[in-house]
């Protein structure tokens, strides 16, 4: 009998050692998860509307035929640091004479693989385009709700603005893109596709453009049990993966395409 409680004691013990040291990770991931499952029920419910009205502004193209600047704006989604939402906001390229410069507003704050990023993308629009850039210089500038811009997801959208401003030519106000752009023109994935999807959706876009790939997006369902070991009772806590096609979430609110390469989203987002 000793022997027999010995062990209950030392399985409890284990037991409540390892639902301690995942308790906090549980914590943080159910609040995520709770959050997710609160937007996704929102979307599916939210009653459409034939009234309403986007409520972004329509980027403008300008040309100035005295000086040869012209001026474009894209859409742009990110995903907030602090609260993990996503945000809408526009990337602005301006081009007119000059010697090759590409040139970053800092304001607000843009991180170096950004930079990095957006030179990229100026390459591979003058590539596409095939406009030489020598003589020029482009300006990039970013508005978006105050965050800082990190990472290389707005690439793509750069990309396509870039396009625009060398061409002359318009981006659709109602279509936002994320994804990075590699060598070759060619769109790469990102992070954060699900809280992107929704700020978009939010802000009444109507075609949402993502990665080869991306459409479908995986969150984690949290699941409880019950169980008893030697007459305890414990609750058993555990995420199980749980895959979401976008297109099928948001269908009649926004309309969620991939795209492989600049090339088919200069395709959908210009005119």
């Amino acid at each position: 009998m000793e022997i027999k409680n010995a062990i209950i004691a030392i399985l409890v013990f284990l037991l409540v050692i390892s639902t301690s040291t995942s308790f906090v990770a549980y914590q943080h991931q159910q609040r995520q998860i709770v959050a997710q499952e609160e937007i996704i029920e929102q979307l599916l419910n939210a009653p459409l509307t034939e009234t309403e009205q986007p409520h972004i502004v329509e980027p403008p193209f300008q040309v100035n035929l005295t000086t040869g600047v012209s001026t474009t704006t894209a859409n742009i989604v990110a995903v907030r640091s602090d609260t993990r939402s996503g945000v809408l906001g526009t990337v602005r390229v301006e081009v007119k004479e000059g010697t090759g410069n590409v040139l970053v507003n800092t304001n607000p704050f843009v991180e170096p693989d950004t930079q990095y990023s957006v030179r990229e993308a100026v390459e591979v629009a003058a590539t596409f385009t095939n406009v030489d850039i020598s003589t020029k210089d482009i300006i990039i500038s970013f508005t978006i709700n105050g965050t800082l811009i990190g990472g290389p997801s707005a690439g793509a959208a750069t990309t396509v603005a870039t396009v625009a401003a060398l061409q002359g030519r318009k981006v659709r106000h109602d279509v936002a893109i994320t994804g990075t752009i590699e060598p070759g023109g060619y769109i790469g994935q990102v992070s954060g596709v699900f809280d992107k999807a929704v700020a978009a959706e939010k802000s009444n876009i109507s075609l949402f453009l993502v990665p080869s790939g991306q459409k479908k997006v995986v969150y984690y369902e949290q699941q409880v049990e019950e169980q008893k070991i030697f007459g305890f009772s414990f609750t058993r806590v555990y995420y199980t993966p749980k895959e979401i096609d976008l297109g099928e979430y948001l269908e009649g609110t926004m309309t969620v395409e991939e795209v492989v390469t600049i090339a088919e989203a200069v395709s959908a987002m210009l005119v």
